[in-house]
């Protein structure tokens, strides 16, 4: 009973493998793909509510209700989706070891033939004047095939590497479906937008997985902030100088960072996405400091800073600044301009001494973790090479001699022609 139990189960798990099941699967799997291309996903049910609005009377409107009910606007996070690829990454393992792998054991066999028939050749079979075995095999091995010999009889094949490009496919795809959910599970976004000079934790998280864990070891401080101007002012590129330290190993690192050049550090990857002026420290009167803070005042295709003081309930000033590096303007009540401020300048505005100290920044970060993407790049570079490899042909030949006679006859999965070449090479040697 136990052995009809075994034999059963085999079966059933075999069936995975099935090719018709394979395609199904991928099928359903593309048609899922297809409408969370059309239906936007992870956005608020105020866009699905004004994108989707309930229309009365028509049966297939696919409105916010169905959208939301369905979990259409999560879809690729799902769990039938999420058990889509898992079926069909078990389907692709069960063929892999079921199917692939016993085909190219079995191409590495031994397929001697004891007799060539002439009336129904494999592939293409000529009869030649008999010399030699050593001859044969001579002339085979030059045009690179594996040579067997047993009597009067030999078999040979080469290119059995492209017997194996059908395996690594397998293998590429099941990686990037485990990349996949590595990355699903396990990775996280976080976006800090951090004052310079301050230190950070990783909080404000955007995207985290159901088994992501975010790291509360790590404390982060920004030690500088500067931007790169063209000419005509508009930025180029901006720079932050930020250390890390891990308290558990006391493991730190100091390091500068820019867009499109990140820091990693313990397996996260720090990018630099954007900037901000919050305030003006300011000195007036050569004893009292404050901190105003600037609004973003966007006019056209240019961007203000805007800022305004009243001191001793009287005076009111008014400051614009338009790059990071560039001067203040610094207004009266009446709107008009008195005169530009530079960082650290002494200046007298109505008899009233004022030094702009400093232009209060802050860096936008962006702290991600996917330990999924090593795993998807080598299925990817898998892929690549086995599509190369797949071009391989995999070439049989048989020889026999009998009464006399040199039998040939040959097969190949692809590169025909190729064959061809082989054994009119064959029959010019052996002539």
């Amino acid at each position: 009973m136990q052995i009809i139990y075994k034999v059963w189960r085999w079966r059933t798990i075999k069936q995975l493998g099935n090719l018709t099941f394979a395609i199904i699967l991928l099928l359903l799997i593309a048609a899922v793909s297809v409408l969370g291309t059309i239906i936007e996903q992870d956005h608020s049910i105020d866009y699905y509510q004004t994108n989707y609005p309930i229309h009365s009377g028509n049966i297939l409107d696919v409105n916010w209700v169905v959208i939301k009910g369905l979990h259409i606007d999560q879809l690729y996070t799902s769990w039938p989706y999420l058990a889509l690829l898992v079926l069909f990454g078990a389907s692709l393992i069960v063929c892999t070891f079921s199917t692939q792998l016993p085909s190219l054991r079995n191409a590495r066999r031994w397929k001697l033939k004891k007799s060539l028939s002439l009336s129904k050749p494999l592939y293409k079979q000529n009869t030649v004047k008999a010399l030699s075995t050593t001859s044969n095999i001579y002339c085979l091995s030059k045009l690179s095939y594996h040579v067997f010999y047993q009597n009067n009889f030999i078999y040979s094949y080469k290119g059995l590497i492209g017997k194996v490009a059908p395996v690594f496919v397998h293998v590429s795809i099941i990686l990037l479906l485990f990349g996949s959910m590595t990355s699903l599970f396990f990775s996280f976004l976080i976006q800090e937008m951090v004052p310079v000079k301050e230190t950070f934790n990783f909080q404000n998280v955007v995207h985290a997985g159901y088994l992501s864990s975010i790291p509360s070891q790590i404390i982060g401080r920004v030690n500088s902030f500067h931007i790169e101007y063209y000419q005509d002012k508009s930025v180029k590129q901006f720079y932050s100088s930020l250390s890390l330290v891990d308290y558990t190993d006391n493991n730190n690192v100091k390091q500068g960072i820019s867009v499109n050049n990140p820091l990693y550090f313990k397996g996260l990857t720090i990018y630099q996405t954007d900037w901000q002026i919050n305030g003006l420290k300011v000195l007036i009167n050569n004893k009292e400091s404050l901190q105003i803070p600037m609004i973003k005042i966007k006019k056209g295709n240019n961007t203000y800073w805007f800022s305004n003081i009243t001191y001793n309930n009287q005076v009111r000033y008014s400051f614009v600044l338009q790059a990071l590096d560039g001067s203040i303007f610094c207004y009266n009540g009446q709107g008009q301009l008195i005169r530009k401020l530079d960082v650290k300048q002494n200046n007298i505005i109505d008899y009233l001494p004022i030094q702009v100290l400093e232009i209060i920044t802050s860096t936008g970060l962006q702290i991600k973790k996917d330990p999924g993407i090593p795993i998807l790049y080598s299925s990817f570079a898998m892929l690549i090479i086995s599509t190369f490899i797949s071009y391989i042909s995999y070439s049989q030949i048989w020889i026999s001699v009998e009464a006399n006679q040199l039998l040939m006859t040959g097969i190949t999965n692809r590169g025909q022609i190729k064959l061809e070449e082989d054994i009119f090479k064959l029959q010019k040697f052996l002539k």
